[in-house]
């Protein structure tokens, strides 16, 4: 299950994608692009931005302590535990462009599936908060359409934020022949990161 609904996270961004091109009236060159890297993970290139979805292989159980094992809901059938998971992380297209292997992705957000095909995020707050609760919350094209939407506007209005001029004040020799990330490239400030924490 979790494969197909990455399949279609793959489909739904090329869609976004080809709509955005169409939509671009004045012919403003964006960079505007979806492939597939492996068999587990694809990228969403947009403008100065890049969403890598990676698809894990494993299975995983929720933790004990979690908020949701502690819901009716998931006491009542432990098997509605164990989830599949797609990670969504957010790199400057810079990052991916000059191969910039210290710069930092952020995890935008975590999608994770169930056996019954219902879902829950965690991730950018302005995105989970506009999800239902797991147990109300089944898959289906309109909310991952509406997901992949959310996620491009969440990584486009995501600043850049210059590093502080003492920490890149003094460099190594090595540092200015490979032109690494500690001279000075922007980095995202980050994402107001957020997990509901009550299931109805």
């Amino acid at each position: 299950m979790t494969e197909a609904l990455f399949l279609d996270l793959e489909k739904i961004s090329g869609q976004l994608a080809k709509e955005i091109v169409e939509a671009n009236k004045e012919g403003i060159p964006i960079p505007i692009k979806v492939e597939r890297t492996n068999p587990f993970e694809f990228i969403f290139r947009i403008g100065g931005d890049v969403l890598i979805f990676i698809l894990q292989s494993n299975i995983v159980r929720l933790p004990d302590e979690n908020y949701l094992s502690k819901s009716k809901y998931l006491k009542d059938d432990v098997t509605l535990r164990y989830f599949g998971q797609i990670l969504i992380y957010n790199f400057l297209s810079d990052t991916i462009d000059f191969g910039r292997l210290e710069d930092p992705g952020y995890l935008i957000g975590r999608i994770m599936l169930n056996k019954e095909n219902k879902f829950f995020l965690e991730g950018d707050r302005k995105i989970v908060f506009n999800f239902p609760e797991l147990k109300e919350n089944p898959i289906n094209p309109e909310k991952m359409r509406d997901f992949v939407e959310e996620l491009v506007v969440s990584a486009l209005e995501n600043d850049l934020l210059a590093p502080a001029f003492t920490d890149i004040m003094l460099i190594t020799y090595q540092q200015k022949i490979e032109h690494i990330s500690g001279l000075g490239n922007p980095q995202k400030i980050g994402f107001d990161f957020f997990a509901k924490n009550k299931d109805k």
